[in-house]
């Protein structure tokens, strides 16, 4: 195979592999990803998250990187979180953490499914295609596991509803005081 056979054919099967991969976990039932597994866990290590935001300065970036959340009929988009009733905002908080599970999973597919360049390329080539793999999809799942515990915390906060309001103890008056305060 010459140089650009080869270099074609990776091209496409990169393009197969990431397509392929949404498409695989969008087939999937949603019920896989209403919990999380040892996958989509948080560790100790991200502190909820905000290892994300200090280290790779996730805020900063994650918008501009693409979504292809809607790609596929029935599909759902991330980009923004939309409600108009507070009614309906548990169950899509509920639907958008799932959607990020999905997302991360999505990202991960391909970095698993890089292995099977051994099979068709030298070693030397194949030996890339990991590393390739995870540096193209490691900001999306970043950006998923920078945004589940955040997304989390606001369901919990939303699902408790309104803060209550706390009385605070009425200052002692002395009985002078609201002698005083009738007078005026």
């Amino acid at each position: 195979m010459t140089p650009a056979a080869r270099l074609l054919a990776i091209s496409v099967a990169w393009v197969a592999i990431q397509i392929g991969s949404g498409y695989l976990t969008h087939r999937m039932p949603a019920r896989w990803f209403r919990r999380d597994g040892w996958l989509f866990r948080c560790r100790r290590f991200e502190r909820d998250g905000r290892l994300y935001r200090r280290l790779f300065r996730v805020h900063r970036w994650k918008d501009r990187l693409p979504e292809a959340g809607a790609l596929f009929a029935g599909g759902f988009s991330k980009r923004r979180l939309t409600s108009t009733s507070a009614s309906d905002r548990v169950p899509l908080l509920e639907r958008f953490i799932a959607e990020t599970r999905r997302a991360e999973l999505t990202h991960w597919l391909p970095v698993l499914f890089s292995l099977t360049f051994f099979i068709w390329n030298p070693p030397d080539i194949a030996a890339w295609m990991p590393p390739i793999g995870l540096a193209g999809n490691l900001p999306f799942i970043i950006v998923q596991r920078s945004n589940r515990p955040r997304l989390t915390a606001l369901r919990d906060r939303t699902a408790a509803g309104p803060p209550r309001r706390r009385s605070l103890p009425r200052p002692h008056r002395s009985r002078r005081d609201r002698l005083t305060r009738r007078s005026r």
